[in-house]
């Protein structure tokens, strides 16, 4: 079965286009659920579809673009759309005054944009993340699978994998609209096309030379022909011809080296564009996301002026369709297999460069596959467009500098309106697996191939700069151990700029700053987006921090990515929800130094005005050491040892006294102004030379404009100052721990158990069972000792008597491919996967450190956590990251709460879990764990909440200088005003 790519772009008025898009977002509930669009297009091979207004510049008209991939061919999938949705495209066309023809399928085809890769064809490049595969089957399939699922929950596997096979079969032959699936289908195959060699790309170049400079070859061969035809004598004719061939090469030779060099000056000359996307176009954008496992991707881009430019498009386009089908795995661009369809297209008599996708997963997901596994291609298609990342040689740089990507995407983002999927809970892994269950349902004959086929229900196959540290609060270089107790205060600044600043100039010279164990009590300070607001930074300063902090954790947007619903929605909290100033994090040697701490605290915020909005005073941390003086790790409300997983940033104290290689990251990836792994900066948050006249700030940091070297065109007197350098983010949650849920629950589940045949036979006691199942829901022993390392019992013995001490230098993809130690979705695994899903690959490796938190949270005691009706106690969960998004944000929505996480299905993490709501149902749902275990997956159900969220916020903590710069110019004069 082949797929149509189809694309309409019909033109109308610019002063429409508003109203267009107005008609189209009344449609929107039509397109989901059982809405009538939906009921339409269901069943009649249209994978996805859209509709999108694409504003022109002028003199270029604007343009309503349809874009749908269905089954088939072109003219059916056109007639399939024209007669299903008839009504709404005449609709849309009435509101656009577009002229509606009485033959709508005959308009649809004539206003078909068809690309190629030629030189004279209009450039595009299609692609579909699952070759011949139909629509409908995907569908059947994903129900067969249900189906399956459901019968192991309700007959978990306790026979040999054959006699449960044709248990199954018996079952599956029973229902009617199952049955038919016993036809094997061919499954997408999951290994490489071809090889890559020198000798691969110079035949790639050789073709290339031929397919787009054969007008200037046709040339040179006629004038040799014409050449050897005016000479008399064979001779002669021979030696004109040899001549004119060797100069013929000459001047071709010449042709490719002139349009390189045009291609490299128009790259040194494109300069890119550091601006954020606008706040209210990005608020609509993400508006439109996560509503589904999968999301949508319209991206309007402008093109660079110049021929050259055209040229290159045309070959980077044709690049990437030869290694797509030569070399990449099929339904894989490049190592990324998200993908559902998309397309590039550059739309006819205009400079817009448009880009469709449909893809699984969250935005900043899909961006990091596209940075981390195919930023060559990328930079390919793009970097011939107006305010694309540095390039270089048409493929280098560009979508390696992620951060500058990332902005430049969003810039290039339209709300996706009207947007229709056949399968909006499928993600592609999924829609493999599918086809695979059904391979194996019909074909497996062995006791291997049963075997093999039962693990896809519970497995996967195996398959630059020293850090300013005097400039830096403290708490990024560690947990303050020996600071046995600790404060979070959070608190509201007076709204009169004048008495913030003063009582920000009493508080700075109390804060802690730098490498060194403190000695005396300590005090940290962090700041949201409206306690910068109300310290006057500027408001383009303002303006350009990222838009997570902008919104803040409570943003309905947030919420959604955070899974912060039902009763964990902001609405509940105790505090976060009404917007906060700033954070005070207090951290003394005893009970008595905090209290005093405090007291000092409150009566500085009570002589300027300040309120105290919230209070978490935290518990007492256990600072103990073994018989061997070894510090004991601290441990958190459900009894397991915490703060043992950690990055290790390359250039503190910790790095330089021991680290573990697979866990040292960048700088760069928890402070502001250095390089990240990737060895690029995040763009500059900056202030103007001239609101900063004490050089209180540092020069915008040299930025990475796509090489590996620094431009360092920015120095200078009046240069921008970099307010976020050696700055970072603190994310703060609030969340209480149901610690006799949790300990009830396990309970249940060990009895429960206790006969089932898939419960390994060491486990001869109702204890060592509550410690295995609450082991494999975190993926450590309580002991803190890994399930990778010891997977049979705690490395200290059931009495915890034997020698052993919690370990983190374990690979989980080298060391446990199937999962049979540590289950893919346990906690540990979920949030940090490390090269579980590419076991081996040092690639996969750097990918999930790009996602890395730095944790500095501690636990607190019910009567301590400053709710009146708290009966829990809980986790005072707190984190650094240099990118939200990228990093907190990610591993919350991507993994963590993720339903087809590592090849699952309808699983999230079990100790976070707070319930989900199932594909096709808005009926929350528990959430559930498979263990894999060599006699088949053990699944543990109906897994309850055990956390509630009580509140947070996202914090920006300064560096000395930038907390200088916000006490404003008299203080920085030397006339501070202190109490």
């Amino acid at each position: 079965m082949t797929h149509a790519f189809v694309t309409i772009a019909l033109p109308f008025a610019l002063d429409k286009a508003d109203t267009v898009d107005a008609i189209l977002e009344t449609m929107i509930p039509d397109l989901h659920g059982n809405g009538k669009i939906r009921d339409a297009l269901r069943g009649k091979g249209i994978h996805f579809m859209t509709i999108t207004v694409v504003r022109g510049d002028l003199p270029e008209p604007t343009h309503l673009v349809m874009e749908f991939s269905a089954d088939g061919d072109d003219a059916a999938a056109i007639t399939t759309v024209a007669t299903a949705l008839d009504g709404w495209i005449k609709r849309i066309f009435e509101t656009a005054g577009i002229p509606t023809e009485s033959d709508l399928n005959g308009q649809l085809s004539r206003h078909q944009i068809r690309t190629g890769q030629g030189l004279f064809d209009t450039p595009g490049l299609d692609f579909t993340g699952h070759p011949g595969m139909t629509a409908n089957r995907i569908r059947d399939e994903h129900d067969l699978a249900r189906e399956i699922r459901d019968y192991f929950d309700m007959h978990p596997v306790a026979a040999p994998p054959l006699q449960v096979l044709s248990a199954l079969r018996a079952h599956i032959a029973s229902l009617p609209e199952l049955a038919k699936q016993f036809e094997a289908l061919p499954v997408p195959r999951l290994s490489a096309v071809g090889e890559t060699g020198v000798g691969f790309y110079l035949g790639l170049a050789f073709r290339g030379i031929l397919k787009f400079f054969w007008p200037v070859i046709a040339a040179l061969l006629l004038a040799t022909i014409l050449l050897a035809a005016s000479r008399h004598g064979f001779w002669a004719g021979t030696v004109a011809f040899l001549s004119g061939l060797l100069v013929s090469i000459v001047i071709l030779l010449a042709v490719l080296a002139y349009f390189y060099s045009q291609l490299r000056m128009a790259e040194d000359a494109n300069q890119p564009d550091d601006s954020l996307p606008g706040a209210s176009v990005l608020d609509e954008v993400m508006a439109h996301e996560n509503n589904t496992t999968q999301n949508h991707l319209a991206g309007i881009s402008r093109m660079q002026a110049g021929w050259m430019r055209y040229l290159s498009l045309r070959i980077a386009f044709w690049v990437i369709g030869q290694m797509a089908s030569k070399i990449y795995k099929p339904g894989y661009l490049a190592e990324i297999g998200t993908i559902h369809f998309a397309r590039w297209i550059l739309l006819p008599g205009t400079n817009k460069l448009l880009f469709f996708s449909n893809y699984g997963g969250s935005w900043e997901s899909y961006l990091e596959d596209f940075i981390t596994k195919a930023a060559n291609g990328l930079t390919g298609a793009w970097s011939n467009t107006i305010g694309f990342p540095k390039s270089w040689n048409l493929f280098q740089g560009g979508a390696t500098d992620g951060d500058r990507f990332k902005r430049w995407a969003r810039r290039q983002q339209q709300p996706t309106r009207f947007w229709y999927s056949a399968y909006p809970h499928l993600t592609t892994a999924r829609v493999r697996t599918n086809a695979a269950i059904r391979q194996g349902l019909a074909t497996a004959s062995t006791t291997d191939e049963a075997s093999a086929w039962l693990a896809l229900f519970g497995s996967n196959p195996p398959p630059a700069t020293v850090i300013e540290t005097p400039e830096v609060q403290s708490l990024l270089f560690g947990g303050f151990s020996k600071h046995t107790h600790a404060a979070c205060l959070v608190l509201q600044l007076p709204s009169e700029m004048e008495q913030a600043r003063k009582w920000l100039q009493a508080t700075e010279p109390t804060l802690s700053y730098g490498d060194d164990p403190p000695v005396a009590d300590v005090r940290i300070l962090c700041l949201t987006h409206a306690g910068l607001a109300k310290l006057d930074l500027p408001s383009d300063t303002l303006a350009n921090f990222p838009a997570a902090f902008r919104q803040g954790m409570a943003h309905q947007t947030r919420a959604k990515i955070l899974s912060d619903t039902g009763e964990d929605r902001p609405e509940k909290w105790s505090w976060g929800f009404e917007p906060a100033d700033c954070a005070m994090l207090l951290y003394g040697h005893s009970a008595k130094a905090l209290a005093s701490q405090k007291r000092d605290v409150e009566k500085t915020l009570n002589f300027h005005g300040c309120k105290l909005v919230h209070a978490v005073t935290l518990a007492e941390l256990e600072n103990q050491r073994d018989a061997s003086g070894k510090q004991k790790s601290s441990v958190e409300a459900f009894g397991f040892a915490d703060g043992i997983s950690q990055p290790v940033i390359r250039g503190t104290r910790r790095f330089l006294r021991a680290s573990d290689a697979i866990h040292v990251v960048e700088p760069g990836e928890f402070l502001l102004g250095y390089p990240n792994n990737r060895g690029v900066f995040s763009p500059a948050i900056t202030v103007s030379a001239t609101t900063d006249p004490g050089n209180l700030l540092s020069v915008a940091n040299p930025r990475h404009t796509g090489a590996l070297s620094p431009d360092f065109s920015s120095s200078g007197a009046n240069a921008a100052r970099d307010f976020a350098r050696n700055g970072s983010f603190l994310v703060i949650r609030q969340l209480d721990q149901k610690t006799q849920v949790f300990d009830g629950f396990i309970e249940k589940t060990a009895i429960a158990f206790g006969s089932h045949a898939g419960m390994p036979q060491h486990l001869d006691s109702l204890h060592k069972r509550k410690e295995w199942i609450a082991a494999k829901m975190v993926g450590r022993w309580k002991d803190g000792t890994s399930l990778v390392k010891y997977p049979h019992k705690p490395g200290t013995g059931w009495d915890g008597k034997d020698m052993a001490y919690p370990d983190n230098d374990f690979l989980l993809g080298t060391e446990d491919p199937a999962g049979q130690r540590c289950p893919f979705g346990a906690h540990i695994r979920r949030a940090n996967p490390r090269e579980s899903f590419v076991p081996g690959s040092q690639e996969q490796l750097t990918i999930s450190n790009r996602h890395r938190i730095l944790r500095v949270g501690r636990k607190y005691l019910a009567e301590g956590s400053g709710a009146k009706d708290a009966k829990d106690p809980g986790l005072l969960f707190m984190c650094f990251n240099s990118d939200l998004e990228r990093q907190f944000e990610f591993i919350q929505q991507t993994w963590s709460m993720a339903w087809q996480f590592h090849g699952l299905e309808n699983e999230v993490d079990p100790i976070l879990a707070r319930g989900l709501r199932g594909p096709g149902s808005g009926k929350r749902k528990l959430a559930r764990l498979t263990i894999p275990t060599p006699a088949g997956a053990l699944q543990i159900q109906d897994v309850e909440d055990f956390i509630r969220v009580r509140g947070g916020g996202y914090f920006f903590m300064p560096s000395r200088s930038a907390l200088k710069y916000l006490c404003g110019p008299t203080a920085n004069t030397g006339a501070t005003n202190q109490m």
